[in-house]
């Protein structure tokens, strides 16, 4: 997953460099076109990104189905979850309850869509790509959006988060955005195997599981941009 998340966040950033540069960027005289053609070979060594995907899913649904990890108890949970009234009892606001909420209801994302598919398709499953892919693409936001959140959280338990401004950006609109992508790669993975009221029903319970609270991305990206510039390297 690192793999795949790395290859591809390093060639949108380089595509990005060419595209400050201008013309320029696409001369060998600037350094940000060698990056660029560099960055290429990284999502085909050690496997295609898009095997590595198969890989993630395929690896972790054949243990589930060698008894050796349970997925189905916890995918079952949350189906049991979809069908109960949701809470709307008083919200937890301390700390990064909301984020640590959001990653929660990323997971159950996850199980809900994964657990359908298997109980669906079966050993069909396994030639199903897209789908598989799907899930992969929401288990890696997923595992990103939590490393994020675990980072900044302990950042800010240890220096008080009024210290932390600039992680704090960085995991909040990393959660903003990671909420989208997981509706989609849910979405397209649901609507390739599910119809009919199980289809609506899913639909409904993915928006719930991926809904974000209001957050002005614009602001927290330039303040973002400023840190960088500022300091002039990677502040991490």
């Amino acid at each position: 997953m690192l793999k795949v998340y790395g290859s591809e966040v390093l060639d949108f950033v380089v595509d990005e460099g060419v595209q400050i540069h201008g013309g320029n960027g696409y001369s060998d005289e600037y350094i940000i076109s060698k990056a660029y053609r560099d960055s290429r070979i990284n999502r085909i060594y050690e496997g295609t990104n898009e095997i590595n995907r198969l890989l993630t899913v395929d690896m972790v649904l054949k243990r589930a189905m060698k008894g050796r990890l349970d997925l189905m108890g916890p995918a079952m949970a949350v189906s049991k979850e979809l069908m109960s009234i949701p809470d709307f009892g008083s919200a937890d606001t301390a700390g990064f309850a909301k984020e640590k909420k959001m990653i929660a209801n990323f997971k159950k994302a996850i199980l809900m869509t994964a657990g359908s598919a298997v109980q669906k398709l079966m050993t069909k499953l396994e030639n199903e790509q897209e789908i598989l892919m799907n899930i992969a693409d929401m288990a890696i936001e997923t595992f990103h959006a939590e490393s994020a959140f675990l980072r900044a959280s302990k950042l800010a338990d240890q220096r008080g988060e009024a210290a932390c401004p600039f992680e704090i950006d960085v995991m909040r609109t990393y959660l903003y955005d990671a909420a989208d992508h997981i509706h989609k790669s849910g979405k397209d993975a649901i609507n390739g195997f599910a119809d009919g009221d199980e289809q609506r029903m899913m639909l409904l319970g993915l928006k719930r599981f991926t809904k974000s609270e209001p957050f002005n991305c614009k602001e927290a990206r330039r303040r973002i941009a400023a840190k960088l510039i500022a300091d002039n390297k990677y502040p991490l």
